[in-house]
């Protein structure tokens, strides 16, 4: 199955772990979308948060890093068990998002992807792409946002966005589970990392999001995410007094 027949003139559902999504309620909504994607560890917050996020989920993008801090253990029962169709991945890239080969991260256990890809297909992200955005923003994109800009070439009918918040918000709880244990921080704690990161540049991604998201028409925000792109300024402050 070639990619772009699972995106092209579907209605395609995007759901991030942003903490607001707990207790939205929107879980049935998106379920009725044509396609549902996924990030990362988004996958294993599913049983707890259906009513939330929903139950489906036929693409998943994963760095395939098995880390807590990135996409958790690769379980391919899960994964059958939810009727995934493809998993898409970022190629391995610097510290400024330059890639140079659409090749696996290095960090990528390739043994375990061989077996994983026999019973489902991923893609890597092309690398020029990948490069040209992160030349976009200053940073090396996160995979949420790569999904967004990878998943629009496609040309879904609509793209629905759900459950990003840039970090303001940190993440749904357990989403970074174990991430103690790896890096001694609480899910707070390395929200705000990931908020302050300069590798992946907060800010830069939201402003870019700000300008190409908010006019385009094939593009729908959850209500939440809309308000947080129409903020004046990028800031944990202005979030906080403006929405929360």
């Amino acid at each position: 199955m070639q990619f772009e027949d699972l995106i092209a003139d579907k209605n395609v559902a995007l759901v991030g772990p942003a903490r607001y999504m707990m207790n939205s309620g929107l879980g049935k909504k998106i379920d009725e979308d044509d396609v549902v994607i996924r990030l990362n560890r988004g996958v294993e917050l599913i049983k707890e948060y259906s009513r939330d996020i929903g139950e489906r989920t036929d693409v998943l993008y994963s760095c395939l890093i098995e880390k807590p801090a990135n996409a958790g253990k690769l379980n391919i029962n899960l994964f059958d068990d939810l009727g995934i169709k493809m998993i898409c991945a970022p190629p391995h890239s610097d510290f400024k998002g330059i890639s140079h080969h659409t090749q696996y991260h290095e960090l990528v256990d390739l043994h375990k992807i061989k077996r994983i890809s026999e019973e489902i297909p991923i893609r890597i992200v092309e690398h020029d792409f990948h490069t040209d955005l992160a030349l976009e923003v200053s940073c090396k994109p996160n995979t949420g946002f790569l999904a967004i800009y990878d998943l629009l070439r496609f040309n879904p009918k609509k793209l629905s966005i759900y459950g990003f918040s840039f970090y303001l918000d940190g993440f749904i709880a357990g989403c970074k589970e174990g991430i103690e244990g790896e890096q001694g921080l609480t899910e707070e704690q390395f929200a705000l990392k990931c908020f302050n990161s300069k590798r992946h540049n907060q800010k830069n991604m939201w402003s870019y999001c700000k300008k190409t998201l908010l006019n385009n028409e094939r593009v729908k925000l959850d209500s939440f995410l809309y308000k947080i792109l129409n903020l004046k300024e990028f800031s944990k402050e202005e979030f906080s007094t403006s929405i929360k």
